[in-house]
């Protein structure tokens, strides 16, 4: 029995993982210490604000309030706040270290910087009353981090800082987060000056990783055996899976049969990949989700639909007003103004569902195709290019709007 959720945590490691990055500067310390540590170790003043959902769950924020080269932020500048993707965490945005990694640049220019952090991960698994033991406290997806957590992170980064408005920087979930809010929320169009959506995940019909296609075509089956061994969440990552990869793979890099298992599950080539790179995004990735969240997007993959979680047609008229579907997230209310950044090599937001998205967004600013034509879903974050190839272009944004 003990294999069953090991084997399972090997495979959603190696989906969390699933594109060609490029060398980290990341050391065997950095691997151990949180973000903050990390923020305050190359000399940013780092801060840990956490504050209450209106469902009781607790949310951790991560400030960059000054920077060693402008110093403190300028206050009249609008602050930027910058979201996770799917099993990840604030970590994400610093994995390349403080000349390369979009929350140090954007400091560098004087911005107040915070990264938040979705229930569920290593940074907000509390909550005033629920255990991250029981499966009560796992029982969300998507829907309920954009619907509770993203406002209160929104208006307590408006209520730090002052100011009416801020910027907002999503990778993958962080954006599907964003557009449920708006959706069902629209009086928080106001509160942002400009979205930039990298990677949207909103419409997956045309997923193209076969590994993770599998799963969502079987999500549901999926999801009631490991909830049958009492297995709610991807846990963030453990030093016993270190071990193991080290075990199996003592040098990455020269293990053709390591190798061929991971580019197997998840479908991509690791061409720029250092040898301190599997090891680091290890420690940081997964940072830990609800399955359930995952199978969310699983649905999203083979419904075709923008849309809350679907729980069968019986439940879905209860839940959702004698309806035996789940009603689509109307997108015309989102009318916020975005800017959307896709890469061509992309096999989980296809450049196909991103255009679609653009099409159904009443106030879209910018649709912008990244010019390397091999860039993948995580060089959003890891790319030794994505400074000019995209973090010059946001910053410019922030700066202008």
């Amino acid at each position: 029995m003990a294999l069953v959720p090991l084997t399972i945590r090997m495979l959603l490691v190696a989906a969390s993982v699933f594109t060609s990055v490029a060398d980290v500067i990341f050391t065997e310390e950095d691997a151990n210490l949180s973000t903050p540590e990390i923020i305050l170790k190359y000399g940013y003043n780092s801060e840990i604000h956490n504050i209450e959902t209106q469902d009781g769950y607790i949310i951790e924020l991560h400030r960059v309030r000054s920077s060693p080269v402008y110093g403190p932020a300028n206050p009249y500048k609008l602050p930027v706040l910058l979201m996770h993707g799917l099993m990840g965490s604030s970590a994400d945005w610093i994995l390349m270290g403080p000349e390369e990694s979009l929350p140090y640049l954007l400091s560098d220019q004087g911005h107040d910087v915070w990264l938040g952090n979705a229930r569920g991960n290593r940074y907000s698994r509390n909550h005033t009353h629920l255990s991250p033991d029981g499966r009560e406290f796992w029982d969300f997806t998507f829907h309920e981090i954009g619907l509770y957590d993203l406002p209160v992170m929104v208006d307590h980064v408006l209520a730090q800082t002052g100011q009416p408005q801020l910027h907002y920087v999503g990778h993958s979930q962080g954006t599907t987060m964003f557009f449920v809010l708006n959706a069902l929320r629209p009086e928080y169009n106001r509160k942002f000056r400009l979205m930039h959506a990298l990677a949207p995940a909103v419409f997956l019909t045309h997923l193209q990783n076969p590994f993770l296609r599998f799963l969502a075509q079987h999500e549901t089956a999926a999801l009631q055996f490991v909830n049958f061994f009492g297995i709610f969440e991807v846990k963030p990552y453990q030093e016993d899976i270190n071990r193991l990869a080290k075990a199996l793979c003592p040098d990455f890099y020269s293990r053709a049969l390591c190798l061929d298992a991971m580019h197997t599950m998840t479908g991509n080539k690791y061409h720029h990949m250092s040898q301190l790179g599997f090891p680091m995004l290890l420690r940081h990735l997964p940072a830990g989700c609800s399955l359930k969240q995952v199978a969310h997007f699983g649905q999203a993959v083979t419904s075709g639909h923008f849309r809350p979680y679907d729980y069968g047609a019986e439940e879905n008229r209860r839940r959702y007003t004698g309806s035996a579907v789940p009603p689509d997230y109307d997108l015309t209310k989102v009318t916020a103004p975005v800017v959307i950044f896709y890469g061509l090599a992309d096999q989980l937001t296809h450049p196909t569902d991103v255009r679609q998205l653009a099409g159904r967004l009443p106030n879209l600013v910018a649709l912008n195709q990244l010019p390397n034509a091999t860039f993948n879903h995580m060089d959003f974050l890891l790319a030794g290019d994505a400074k000019d190839a995209l973090y010059d272009s946001i910053i410019g944004n922030v700066e202008q709007a």
